[in-house]
C-alpha cells in the first residue's frame, strides 16, 4: 500500500471535525505546519510526501515521528491536545490523596473515545505501559 496523499483542505476538515467532537474551542483548533520554538506540536509535510509529527523547542527537536498516514498524525496531535485538556480537568476536579494521573488518564480516555474508539484503545495500551513503569502512588488499586 502506498503513502496516503495529504490534502490540506480535507485533512483540515477532519481535524476540525475531531476538535468539535471533543469540545475543543474553535480558537484552539489550529494545526501548525511550522515550529514556533515553544514546544507546540506541528505537522511537517515533506516534498516527497513524508509526514512528520514534530515538537521543537528553542531549536531542539525532542520529538520527530514519521507517520504512515494523516490518521497517525491526527492521533498524535489529539493525544497531546486531550492530555492537556485532561490535565486541566484533573487539576480542577482532583481529590486530595488521589494520584493526579488517575483522573487525568480517565478524562483523556473519555475525550479520545469521543473522537475514535481505536484511539482510546491505543492510548489505553500506552497508559498501561506508563503505569507498569511508574504505578499510581496513592494506594488505591
Amino acid at each position: 500500500m502506498g503513502k496516503q496523499h495529504v490534502e490540506k483542505g480535507r485533512d483540515r476538515d477532519r481535524f476540525l471535525e475531531v476538535a468539535h467532537k471533543i469540545g475543543l474551542p474553535t480558537g484552539k483548533a489550529i494545526v501548525q505546519f511550522q515550529g514556533d520554538g515553544m514546544a507546540t506540536p506541528y505537522v511537517d509535510l515533506k516534498d516527497n510526501e513524508d509526514i512528520y509529527y514534530v515538537v521543537e523547542e528553542r531549536g531542539v527537536e525532542p520529538e520527530r515521528v514519521k507517520c504512515s498516514s494523516i490518521v497517525n498524525v491526527l492521533y498524535l496531535l489529539f493525544s497531546d491536545i486531550t492530555h492537556d485538556m485532561a490535565s486541566n480537568h484533573a487539576a480542577t476536579h482532583g481529590k486530595p490523596g488521589t494520584d493526579f494521573r488517575r483522573l487525568m488518564f480517565q478524562e483523556q480516555l473519555r475525550l479520545l473515545e469521543l473522537a475514535s474508539k481505536e484511539w482510546r484503545l491505543k492510548r489505553e495500551l500506552e497508559i498501561k505501559e506508563v503505569l507498569r513503569k511508574a504505578p499510581y502512588n496513592d494506594g488505591m488499586s
